[in-house]
């Protein structure tokens, strides 16, 4: 009723419409907000999402699927989808993530959003586990440009680190754990850990400078690769860490 009163009062208005423009610039003000307000919540939703994906234990992330599901309709209007999608895949469950994938809003696309889309594309391509699958997540990976945001950034590292686990190519995880070795970020430093593990490389690399692995970073690696039931990662893991010495105790 209110509104059709003032769609009246404007319509039967002796002034022309123009006149009206400044009332519609103020109105509009704290409608913008909203919106504002709702896309900063959306990538801040979307950033959590991403690093359950990466890091949460089962639990965590059925919890994570669980308040998407019952998110208010106005914010799934602006939902992107891609951070349900990489949780799903990480629980292994593809059919579900390619459906959610489908159901995307139109007012979430563009930008960095599609090279993330990307990244998550490339994810349910490995999910396929066949060895073209494989071969083409890495190779997709490999050339896709940063995304200049941390937490998509680290998502398409741990996509590309499981690809090169699965297909077992141990030249190519050579020279990607050297290069995240190399890197100043504790969580990339994280998928060298693994790579190094899993592929052996000091020992069949030994002519690369790998820096020695402290007992935290491979038992928060361990933690990480238990969450995603990479139980022969986790083994290998754990043989590492009986090799490091430790200070003898004082008398």
């Amino acid at each position: 009723m209110l509104v059709r009163e003032a769609y009246l009062a404007i319509t039967h208005a002796p002034r022309s419409l123009g006149s009206s423009a400044a009332l519609f610039a103020i109105a509009s003000v704290p409608l913008a907000l909203i919106v504002l307000a709702i896309l900063r919540a959306e990538e801040a939703r979307l950033a959590s999402e991403l690093r359950t994906a990466r890091t949460g234990s089962p639990v965590l992330r059925a919890m994570t699927l669980r308040r998407r599901d019952h998110a208010p309709l106005v914010l799934r209007m602006f939902a992107t989808k891609l951070g349900v999608a990489a949780v799903l895949l990480a629980d292994g469950d593809a059919a579900a993530a390619r459906h959610q994938l489908r159901g995307a809003s139109p007012l979430a696309e563009g930008g960095r959003l599609e090279r993330l889309r990307a990244v998550v594309d490339a994810d349910l391509e490995r999910a396929t586990a066949t060895s073209a699958g494989l071969e083409g997540c890495v190779q997709r990976l490999r050339s896709l440009e940063r995304i200049d945001n941390r937490e998509a950034d680290l998502y398409r590292t741990h996509v590309l680190v499981k690809a090169v686990l699965e297909q077992g190519a141990t030249e190519t995880a050579c020279d990607l754990a050297a290069e995240l070795a190399a890197s100043s970020d504790p969580d990339e430093r994280l998928y060298a850990i693994w790579l190094r593990a899993w592929f052996d490389l000091d020992r069949v690399a030994s002519d690369v400078s790998w820096p020695p692995l402290a007992e935290g970073e491979i038992r928060f690696a361990s933690l990480v690769a238990r969450a995603h039931g990479a139980e022969r990662l986790v083994a290998e893991l754990e043989a590492r860490l009986s090799t490091i010495a430790r200070p003898a105790r004082e008398e």
